[in-house]
């Protein structure tokens, strides 16, 4: 695999000198406090930074450091703001969803492409997480300023909005035999097997999996399609679901995504959410992809 600390070097990185983990200085500490409300997003970040400097310096390096591996690159800054949407929602941590809209518009999403990222992550947080979106940001979509630069994804990645049709009959609630073998035949061809969700689903409600398929498929138009999985793996890094983070994997590869950026999407939410702990289920569900 491509290492990780390429171009990673041990410098001074917003305001902290990393080449000194054991000292800090005021000047130090100055500086990456006003670096942190350089932005002008909400104060969470300056007074949760101030916490460490204050009273755990090393650790606020350290933290910088690790940082520096979901951050310093315009696709690693864009992605990482991805996932947190999806686990504030889950969370309902307002302040964090406001942050993140304005972090993805900074970073060159629109609105609308937002609004399609939120979609997707309703398919786990439900009306709860809309409802927690409508609080945090609600009041100010009307008048959302669209982006100044252009989003910068990853290598490869691509819109493809047909990606995610399986050819699903609309004007049926039913789950038709055709509906069925389509179905089947999409995760066949895809990432090479049915998972037993689907297939349990199938089994005791088809008409549940054909309308919430039908939800999946309509939420990513305008996002590139590997969007999908990357969310997927942050969410079941975080619930420790084996079956989900392969699935995941699965789909992400068949998408064209490198092993690189799997790693970063699970390790990532190791760093912000789950401690080595989130890497245990990893281990067992997609070592052998990588």
């Amino acid at each position: 695999m491509t290492s990780f600390s390429k171009s990673l070097d041990m410098d001074v990185r917003q305001g902290l000198d990393l080449r000194s983990i054991d000292t800090v200085t005021p000047e130090e500490i100055n500086a990456h406090l006003v670096d942190s409300w350089s932005f002008r997003q909400p104060l969470y970040n300056l007074y949760a930074n101030s916490l460490m400097l204050d009273y755990a310096p090393d650790f606020a390096k350290l933290h910088r450091w690790g940082s520096d591996f979901f951050g310093r690159t315009p696709e690693n800054t864009l992605l990482l703001a991805v996932q947190n949407l999806h686990s504030y929602m889950m969370l309902g941590w307002e302040t964090g969803i406001l942050n993140t809209f304005h972090t993805l518009r900074r970073n060159g999403l629109t609105k609308g492409q937002i609004m399609e990222l939120v979609m997707f992550c309703q398919l786990y947080a439900g009306m709860r997480g809309l409802g927690h979106v409508y609080r945090a940001v609600g009041d100010m979509l009307a008048v959302f300023a669209a982006p100044e630069v252009a989003p910068t994804f990853p290598e490869g990645w691509a819109v493809e909005p047909g990606a995610f049709k399986c050819g699903l009959d609309l004007s049926t609630r039913a789950l038709t035999e055709s509906d069925r073998a389509n179905l089947i035949g999409w995760y066949e061809r895809t990432i090479g097997q049915v998972p037993r969700s689907i297939a349990f689903g199938i089994k005791h409600h088809p008409e549940f999996v054909k309308v919430n398929r039908a939800k999946w498929e309509a939420t990513i138009k305008t996002l590139p399609k590997q969007v999908a999985p990357y969310v997927m793996l942050r969410h079941h890094t975080i619930t420790g679901s084996r079956d989900g983070l392969r699935e995941a994997a699965l789909l992400a590869k068949a998408w064209g995504m490198t092993s690189e950026w799997i790693v970063l999407g699970i390790t990532g939410t190791a760093m912000y959410f789950t401690g080595f702990e989130g890497l245990y289920a990893a281990a067992d569900a997609v070592d052998d992809l990588l």
